[in-house]
């Protein structure tokens, strides 16, 4: 494991210290499912790191000092939940960028995962909606771009065959 990747997990590990689920489970390990989902170095990063802004005092400023990347760090700043947003307005923001669509991915199909989870109220079921529409819209753009990636381009006067 290399340096970054155990800063952000230590990091983690102290912000969410005492934490707990809505099930009443440590914060941490909904956390590092997130991260174990990522399929590349910035992808687990950002998985460890989604939710410290949210939950502690940490700024950009401090992540930059301890020597996280401007690519994961412009990303956290995508995929953390301002107080004043809709969630709405925070899924336009997170679906800006692809590092961020990916963890936020990553996320939501952990925090939808129903398999723990004994009952549901009301209010579970509402959340575990909005989460299932901004999951299919930020799939959907995952395949967009796939899609765009896999199309051969043509090259000065030549078809693309």
């Amino acid at each position: 494991m290399d340096n970054l990747l155990e800063s952000a997990i230590r990091l983690a590990a102290k912000v969410h210290r005492g934490q707990t689920d809505r099930f009443g489970k440590p914060y941490i390990l909904h956390v590092m499912r997130v991260m174990m989902r990522g399929q590349d170095h910035d992808e687990q990063i950002l998985g460890a790191l989604h939710d410290v802004l949210e939950r502690s005092d940490l700024t950009i400023a401090d992540l930059e000092k301890k020597g996280f990347s401007p690519r994961v760090l412009k990303s956290l700043q995508c995929i953390t939940r301002r107080a004043e947003e809709t969630y709405e307005e925070y899924i336009d923001r997170v679906v800006e960028d692809n590092l961020s669509i990916r963890v936020k991915l990553n996320d939501l199909a952990d925090k939808m995962d129903l398999l723990h989870v004994e009952q549901l109220d009301p209010s579970d079921l509402k959340r575990y909606n909005k989460q299932l529409t901004a999951y299919h819209r930020m799939k959907k753009l995952v395949e967009m771009a796939k899609a765009r990636m896999s199309v051969p381009v043509a090259v000065k006067g030549r078809s693309a065959s």
